[in-house]
């Protein structure tokens, strides 16, 4: 389901890729995307790829190797023990079609460029279907990542075949050289955290996200490593000081009401489980992708909280508590009934559990 993305020959030295496989390991992410065709790699690249890949099969990982025709036909991948090829670009369908069949790992095809007319060919070829995967491109020049519309138009290409999907998102800490920009498959998800872009894969029919540029920091890694264990995360800034009853409230996991009001997510939660009595904090204007809760002022409502996805004017009865704008992508896919968990950012940064 989640994965990171390796690179020998580049930018992080040996023993940094290791210990980045480590704290992923450690963190239950098991994929990893590891390119055998980047041109700007140094000369220990094959030597560091072997090692690599000893590390990875050591840890149990899932493995992508990523190469064209030129070095498809250059490497021996005899001495790469892998889970998956990827055919980047320089492949015929009929070529395709007995890769699929000629092999004990799976064949990745490029979710990004092939049509259904290329997948037709290559059935039509003989291409085993159970050994075909898809796998969407990353784009590291800004302003050429594809469009959301046409991710989905792919993807529902896939799935008439039961193929599975991947595809990549961006990480701020160390981005891939040579141009630094990011490594997303979705141009809107170039600045955008892991934690949300990965939510947003996988609610757009994405079935494996991986990390594309060389490193996540260990806390955009820790973020990313949730989206296992919750349906939807909710970054937040806090925006006031919590009293004790705010901040346990905050800290349950929430169901959004069959019935939530038109421009918000309406917690079935909150207000049920409210103990202590709630009073008036920071009652401004509430603005879009804020979190608030209703205070005792609104009688039988207190402790009633929301995200709002418009603007609305200030209320004395209703505390304005944190900005859940990173979340934006995810707070407009949330459905009646889907459970919902906060993640605070900052000085408090922790899944609230």
């Amino acid at each position: 389901m989640l994965g990171i993305s390796l690179y020998a020959g580049l930018d992080l030295n040996l023993e940094e890729n290791i210990d980045y496989l480590n704290q992923a390991h450690k963190l239950g992410i098991n994929n990893i995307f590891f390119s055998l065709h980047i041109p700007e790699v140094n000369k220990n690249f094959l030597k560091e790829a072997k090692i690599l890949f000893k590390e990875m099969n050591k840890l149990n990982f899932n493995i992508t190797a990523d190469i064209s025709k030129k070095y498809y036909e250059k490497l021996d991948l005899s001495q790469f023990n892998l889970n998956a090829l990827r055919l980047d670009f320089g492949f015929k369908s009929k070529e395709i079609a007995i890769l699929t069949k000629n092999n004990d790992f799976k064949i990745n095809i490029n979710a990004s460029t092939i049509t259904e007319k290329n997948l037709e060919e290559i059935i039509k070829h003989g291409g085993k279907l159970a050994n075909i995967e898809a796998f969407h491109n990353y784009y590291p020049r800004p302003e050429t990542g594809i469009s959301k519309s046409l991710l989905l138009k792919k993807n529902n290409i896939f799935k008439k075949y039961d193929i599975e999907i991947a595809a990549f998102i961006p990480a701020n800490y160390k981005k891939r050289p040579p141009i630094k920009a990011g490594l997303p498959t979705l141009e809107k998800h170039r600045k955008l955290s892991p934690i949300i872009t990965g939510q947003d894969l996988l609610k757009s029919g994405v079935d494996k996200v991986y990390i594309g540029d060389s490193r996540a920091s260990l806390e955009e890694l820790k973020d990313f490593s949730l989206i296992r264990k919750y349906d939807n995360i909710i970054p937040i800034k806090i925006l006031t000081k919590l009293s004790r009853e705010e901040k346990r409230l905050i800290n349950l996991e929430h169901i959004n009401r069959q019935d939530p009001g038109e421009y918000m997510i309406r917690s079935k939660t909150a207000r049920k489980n409210k103990i202590e009595k709630i009073e008036t904090n920071n009652t401004i204007k509430r603005f879009k992708y804020s979190l608030t809760i209703d205070n005792y002022k609104y009688k039988r409502y207190e402790g009633d909280l929301q995200l709002l996805k418009k603007d609305y004017p200030a209320n004395k009865k209703i505390n304005v508590l944190a900005d859940a704008g990173e979340a934006a992508l995810i707070i407009e896919k949330i459905k009646e009934g889907e459970t919902f968990k906060f993640l605070i950012k900052g000085d408090e940064s922790s899944i609230c559990q």
